[in-house]
């Protein structure tokens, strides 16, 4: 498991803990630092702190971050995410994004910043469930 560690700048300061996170590239979401931050995987200064607690500038933060899959890392999060709750998340994938890795590469996919949103599932070599409304 990757840990993210970064240290609050003093402009950051008394921002909320879930806010300041999911300003971070790596975490994208409010949604996902919410998530993180009920399973425990964040700590301020080495400690657990709830999701309204204010940071403090040249506090460090340190984010267990999802696990990744395959050898596909979890990737900042650029696809727009219209609905998104404990179970379900729609994205708006544009085209031109590949779903996962393949023969062309195994960044910048779908699948990358599913992970970084938290989504598991489906075939363990093509994690994520993935359906298109649009496709016929």
């Amino acid at each position: 498991m990757a840990t993210l560690r970064f240290r609050v700048a003093e402009t950051d300061a008394g921002v909320r803990l879930d806010k300041a996170l999911a300003a971070r590239a790596e975490i994208g979401t409010r949604a996902l630092s919410e998530r993180l931050l009920g399973e425990g995987s964040v700590r301020v200064d080495g400690s657990p702190r709830p999701k309204s607690h204010r940071v403090q500038g040249g506090s460090v933060i340190e984010v267990d971050l999802p696990q990744t899959t395959d050898g596909v890392e979890p990737e900042p999060v650029t696809v727009a995410v219209p609905y998104e709750d404990e179970q379900l998340v729609v994205v708006d994938k544009p085209a031109g994004l590949s779903v996962h890795p393949g023969a062309g590469g195994r960044r910048r996919t779908l699948l990358g910043q599913l992970l970084t949103l938290g989504a598991a599932g489906g075939d363990p070599e093509r994690p994520g469930i993935v359906h298109r409304l649009d496709r016929d």
